[in-house]
């Protein structure tokens, strides 16, 4: 299906583009890398006016190490954050989470901010950065706010971004000393498709004694999986096998996976603890 009637602008300052959200209102949206969005058009789901381009407002792109975080620009592209030396350096979990991401042409356009505002919970950045304890900077027409990964994703495709709010760029803690981690992405079929299920670890301490852990899992309801009780199963303990295992169902209490090509709810509920285990003893292992 061809792409419906719409205009196009390229914002050069915040300003201009908050000016030419008050024109459209409603009728526009954001738009940076646009694989998603074109999609959603071409499929007749969206039907914006108009489309502001948000590549060009300054720094919205690139990658820089800051003195708590490393700040990755909304517009940089999914094959940038794979590739940086400092992602790599730093964060090499991170890294691999997004050369996972569909193609190479995929990567090579889609971009990290539009990732997370589309909000697709079968995505594999959202897990790994929600793991990491990332925020994301939104900025309005009345000043930037900072929204941990947490209370970003509020539901199906939705987020607790205002309107006019442009997401900006993603902030990731350096990790603590003796900090551990891994991504795995569970998935029968090709290589570039969504995951049955996506899980990311991140602890620190060892196989004696875990000091602290963050466990998300993706693909398997509306938003990306934190469970507290999972978390506090390990913390202060040794990880022994019925420790793990008990983690491991408690991480995916209030899934509600759904039926697609990759699999019935029923199957992803027995899949996903055996993948959310695997990536926590892959993470002690690190």
């Amino acid at each position: 299906m061809s792409l419906p009637p719409f205009a196009y602008h390229v914002a050069r300052s915040f300003e201009e583009a908050f000016e030419l959200r008050r024109q459209y209102g409603d009728e526009a949206r954001w738009f940076s890398g646009g694989t998603a969005l074109m999609l959603l058009m071409r499929a007749d789901l969206l039907h914006p006016a108009a489309l502001i381009g948000v590549c060009a407002l300054p720094d919205m792109r690139g990658i820089r190490v800051e003195r708590d975080c490393v700040r990755i620009g909304a517009a940089t592209p999914h094959a940038e954050v794979a590739a940086s030396p400092e992602i790599r350096r730093l964060l090499p979990v991170v890294a691999e989470t997004f050369n996972h991401i569909a193609t190479r042409r995929v990567r090579n356009v889609g971009t990290a901010g539009g990732n997370l505002a589309h909000a697709n919970p079968h995505q594999d950045p959202p897990t790994t950065l929600t793991a990491f304890n990332a925020r994301v900077v939104a900025r309005g027409a009345n000043g930037e706010r900072r929204i941990p990964l947490d209370g970003l994703f509020t539901g199906y495709f939705e987020t607790s971004l205002q309107r006019e709010e442009i997401l900006t760029a993603i902030e990731i803690p350096l990790p603590a000393p003796r900090t551990r981690a891994a991504f795995i992405k569970f998935l029968p079929r090709s290589h570039d498709d969504y995951a049955t299920v996506n899980v990311a670890v991140c602890l620190t301490g060892n196989a004696k004694k875990v000091e602290g852990i963050r466990i998300a899992v993706g693909s398997m309801g509306a938003t990306v999986l934190r469970s507290a009780e999972a978390e506090s199963l390990l913390v202060g303990r040794a990880p022994d096998e019925a420790r793990l295992k008990d983690a491991a169902r408690a991480a995916i209490q209030g899934a509600d996976p759904e039926l697609d090509s990759r699999g019935s709810p029923a199957y992803k509920m027995q899949v996903a603890p055996v993948i959310v285990r695997r990536a926590i003893e892959k993470a002690l292992a690190a």
